[in-house]
């Protein structure tokens, strides 16, 4: 965890998967701008998270990281 940025989300708690996938929330919100011109999507993270939880997980995975089995 030395030399990360620091980030609003990060700190205890916080995964580097969490972090992944708020980066990826925060992608998806300038895609929606760029689409309609809206600022924010219909819809608020945690239906984005439910929707899309394997694509995140199998991206993550991909962009080499690994994701903890639940518990």
């Amino acid at each position: 965890m030395k030399n990360e940025p620091i980030t609003p989300w990060s700190g205890p708690g916080n995964s580097n998967f969490k972090l992944f996938c708020m980066d990826k929330w925060f992608e998806h919100k300038d895609e929606i701008f760029q689409w309609t011109g809206r600022n924010t999507p219909e819809y608020d993270s945690t239906y984005y998270f439910k929707k899309h939880r394997w694509l995140l997980k199998t991206l993550y995975k991909e962009s080499g990281g690994t994701v903890s089995p639940k518990r």
